[in-house]
């Protein structure tokens, strides 16, 4: 059994986990202008699939999530929301549970139906860092090219994808998923990846600007054409901006 499987079978028996009950963390970042999820998968399989795991009896479902998230990013205070209850009940592909037990990841309670409560986490993505150990199980994929994927996996990440973009208007999506210093386009296109639009980018700048969200710095991003202006965020300017105005 590889180190991967250990992580991810060790900590659960049959009499430790609350039964037919599972987290599926979507964890996004933002890296080169794209939007990535984190995905890991069984060295023996060709199905990738979200950071998840069973919720222990002795947990509640946040206390889940958070150990799942602090195993996979090494992160401890991240944004973390709940956002479905997948509980169709032909959710999960039995023959892939099924080939997983047979090849000792698991016993007859692997073979359960179980229903996942989904998590999304923002997370910047130069604060992750994965095991160099499971840097082979362990990728960002851009969320427009994902691989193949186990079970519902991909409903969950479209159905996150559709939940932060209805939550726009109050998510402080910018601030989660950039690190400290950034350039206007850059928070352009993290709207424009959610909203599935094309943004104006003076009218964005403006809007921005005229907000107080951020602040420019006296410094530019290095580049061999046209080093844009960096900022960052305003903190005392931060609170109860709808940031629909800027879509």
């Amino acid at each position: 059994m590889d180190d991967y499987t250990i992580d991810i079978i060790t900590p659960y028996t049959a009499d430790d986990i609350h039964p037919g009950f599972s987290v599926d963390c979507v964890i996004f970042s933002f890296h080169k202008k794209k939007l990535h999820v984190l995905l890991n998968k069984f060295m023996s399989s060709n199905l990738w699939q979200l950071p998840g795991g069973f919720m222990l009896k002795k947990e509640d479902a946040d206390q889940a999530a958070n150990r799942i998230l602090r195993t996979w990013t090494g992160l401890t205070d991240i944004y973390l929301k709940q956002f479905y209850l997948f509980s169709d009940p032909n959710r999960v592909k039995m023959n892939q549970n099924r080939d997983l037990s047979s090849m000792g990841y698991g016993g007859e309670w692997l073979m359960q139906r179980y229903v996942s409560l989904g998590y999304y986490a923002l997370v910047k993505y130069n604060d992750v860092k994965i095991d160099p150990q499971k840097s082979k199980t362990t990728k960002w994929y851009d969320i427009n090219q994902l691989p193949s994927l186990y079970s519902d996996h991909e409903n969950i990440i479209q159905t996150a994808l559709k939940t932060i973009k209805g939550l726009l208007a109050i998510l402080p999506i910018g601030q989660a998923l950039l690190p400290e210093k950034f350039t206007l386009s850059e928070l352009r296109k993290i709207y424009e990846i959610i909203s599935d639009k094309t943004l104006d980018r003076r009218n964005f700048q403006r809007k921005v600007l005229a907000s107080g969200l951020v602040i420019p710095l006296n410094e530019t991003k290095e580049s061999k054409y046209n080093p844009a202006v960096l900022y960052s965020f305003n903190k005392d300017n931060d609170k109860n901006i709808n940031y629909s105005t800027f879509l």
